[in-house]
Formats: structure tokens, sequence, C-alpha cells
């Protein structure tokens, strides 16, 4: 999906993280029993493009090219394509609490580089010849396990390795995947600018440009096969909680010539203090659930950000804050909704995202991600989550094709 020309057709989809499926006969139970009835009521009879979250269990099994095949037919008779992989989590990501342990294995561990290969050699079996692939993945480590040079060098040292395998593929399959490191709050990579300082610095070192060597890259090739095969996945959720305006960010990033190889589509939910401070506390508290980790940002009257790693956190903080102070939540709630439960969302953060990326020409493949719809206070049933994702492509699609 290479960046289309402002105003061309654009690749929507939905990440299926939204529903349990950490292996192969889970994904394809959770395909029919949700996306091909979102894909008829959203595309009709047309084929549907697919944003798959893939684990490493389900990589593993994508391996053997018999039962690759008959996935590869499985999507076939349901009118569904390939479209992106999201593998940021390794798995268990349905799991009674996963909390911090969605950043494991970091990009400092042997296994990501190895789950992310597979993948990647999956999508390539799973794509008609000619296709660009992103595969969104963890940026780099969790800060609180470090963040220094030491773990910038290592973590672009495995990346660059990563790279080499990226471009073998390319070579072999005639398919080119884009490997998107995904920013998000406490993360290595957290915002644009942090992004910008490690795609400039670490990435382009002398260490990574060994590491891509031993690898089986070609020395003269380094530095335009980190720009082909290794770039960012924009997450409209996670820069909002950073108070990122999306428009300087993406143009931030486009300027350093970093390529953003999907868009994620998100809304953050965000509380104001004040008169109603009391009641944005009791709705807060309806989404403090104990699977996935909610950091929750609190900037203060003056400008100065708070950074809370849970959301339980920050809502202690948000009682005790200023009364022109504001909380945003990581908890991915419908895009369609300006607000949700009492509270307010980042809706129009998103939007800003779309059309600076229209407009610019930076990225043709936006997937809309909600995976937090099972968790929600109200509880939606399937037919509710078919319908509310069902919504949100539609929003989607009116923003991405608006003129």
């Amino acid at each position: 999906m290479e960046p289309a020309a402002s105003g061309a057709a654009a690749t929507l989809t939905y990440c299926t993280n939204v529903h349990p499926g950490a292996t192969l006969a889970e994904v394809e139970r959770s395909l029919d029993d949700f996306t091909v009835a979102v894909a008829r009521r959203f595309a009709g009879s047309a084929p549907f493009p697919v944003g798959l979250y893939v684990s490493a269990a389900t990589a593993a099994e994508l391996a053997d090219r018999e039962r690759c095949a008959r996935f590869a037919d499985f999507l076939a008779q349901r009118r569904l394509a390939i479209a992106t992989f999201n593998c940021f989590p390794f798995g268990g990501f349905h799991g009674e609490r996963v909390k911090l342990a969605v950043y494991r294995p970091s990009w400092l561990e042997e296994e990501r580089v190895a789950f992310t290969l597979a993948a990647a050699r999956a999508a390539a079996a799973l794509v008609p010849a000619g296709s660009v692939v992103p595969i969104s993945t963890l940026g780099g480590s969790c800060k609180l396990a470090g963040d220094d040079p030491a773990i910038h060098a290592a973590l672009a040292v495995n990346l660059a390795r990563t790279a080499a395998g990226l471009a073998r593929i390319a070579a072999e399959s005639g398919r080119e995947i884009v490997l998107c490191l995904e920013p998000e709050p406490y993360t290595t990579l957290e915002t644009s600018e942090e992004a910008v300082r490690f795609f400039t610095g670490p990435l382009r070192g002398a260490a990574a440009r060994a590491a891509f060597v031993a690898a089986g890259g070609s020395p003269p090739s380094f530095e335009s096969m980190i720009v082909r095969h290794l770039g960012l996945c924009y997450d409209c959720c996670h820069q909002a909680v950073e108070y990122e305006e999306p428009a300087a960010a993406l143009a931030r990033l486009q300027g350093a010539g970093i390529r953003v190889g999907k868009m994620q589509l998100s809304s953050a939910l965000r509380a104001t203090a004040g008169s109603a401070r009391g009641r944005s506390v009791a709705a807060l508290r309806r989404f403090a659930e104990p699977r996935w980790l909610h950091q929750a940002f609190l900037r203060s009257g003056s400008g100065a950000i708070e950074r809370h790693l849970d959301l339980e956190e920050g809502i202690g903080a948000f009682e005790r804050a200023d009364a022109d102070a504001e909380l945003r939540v990581h908890y991915h709630v419908p895009i369609d909704r300006e607000e949700i439960d009492g509270l307010a969302t980042t809706r129009s953060d998103w939007i800003a995202a779309v059309r600076a990326a229209r407009r610019t020409a930076l990225t043709a493949c936006y997937e809309v991600e909600t995976y937090t719809l099972p968790q929600l206070p109200a509880a939606p049933s399937r037919d509710e989550v078919i319908a509310e994702l069902v919504g949100e492509l539609l929003a989607a699609r009116r923003e991405i094709d608006a003129r």
C-alpha cells in the first residue's frame, strides 16, 4: 500500500483483535462469526480487506504450507482478502489479565524477531504478487524496563536484522512487507519526536548497519531497505493521549522521511474537571477494567502533563487536579461517537489525522481499531458489536472520501 495520491482510493478495514483468536481455528471462527457479517453489511458482495490480528501461535501454524493454503481458500470462499496484519500482542490478548504483559517479548528479545518474520512470510503467502502489506508491531520496548542509548541501539540492531529478512522475503516472493512500529504511551517510541530521533539516529547507526549486513542484507542497500521495510503505524488514540496535534505530528514524520505504513483510526476517552468532575469520576470508574492497560495522561490548566500508567492512578490525580485540567485515557472507544457513557472522546483527533494524511498522501491503509468493544461498560451483544463495527467503518469512509 504505497502512499496514494491525494484524494485517491484508500484501503479501509478494521482490526480483528476485537475478537478472541489466539489460534488459527479461533481466527477462522471469529471471521465467520463476525467479520463476514461486517463485510457483507459494509461492502456488499465486493471483496473485503481484513486487518488480521496474528499471534505467534497463528504465525507458527501458517508456516505449514498446507495449512496456509487451506486458510487462503477459507478467505477466498468468504470474499475476504488480507490488507494488513496486527502483530503487536505476542499472544493471550484476550486473557483475563494482560496489562504490562502486552509488551513482552519486546524488540530486545529474539522471540519478537522470529515471530515477526514468521508472520511476514505468512502474509507474503496470502496476498497476490505485487502486494504491499503493513504489519504493526510494538514500538520497541516498555520504558519501565529501561530507556537509554544502549537499549535504543539494541532495539535498532534487532529491527535492522528484521529489515534484512523482509528484504529477502520481498526479493523471493514479490510481496513487500512494511514493519510498522506503533507508538504508544510508555513504549520506547511514544511521540512523533521520539520516533524521528530513533529513525534518524540509532536505526541509521553503525551497529544497525552491521546487523543488517550480518543478517544477509546488501551493504549498499541498507539505507533504502530501512526506509522501505521499516515505518510507523500511527494510532490516533495513542497520540491523542499524548496530546499531540495530528497534522503537526504527521508533518514531522513525513519531513523525516518515515514511512507511515498504516493509520489506526481510534478514539480515546477524555474528561474535563470543573463542575462536572464528580460525574466524570463516576463514569471513569466504569471503564477501569482488569484486562488491558489504560494509560491516563492529565494536563493541568498550565499545560503541564502528568503521566499515569493505568486508569485507577489517573482517576486519583484527576480528582485532585485544578478546575481547568483534562484527563485523556488510552481506552479505545467507538470512533463514530463524540461521547460515550457520560464521557467525551477524542473523535476530532482521528478526523484531523485522516484529513492531514489524505491531503499529504501520507498513507493508503486505514484500520479501525476498537478492540475494547467487548469490555465496554454496556457489554454489547454479538449483533451490537457487528453493528458498531459497521457504523465505525461508515464513519471512517465518509472522512477518507471527503473532498
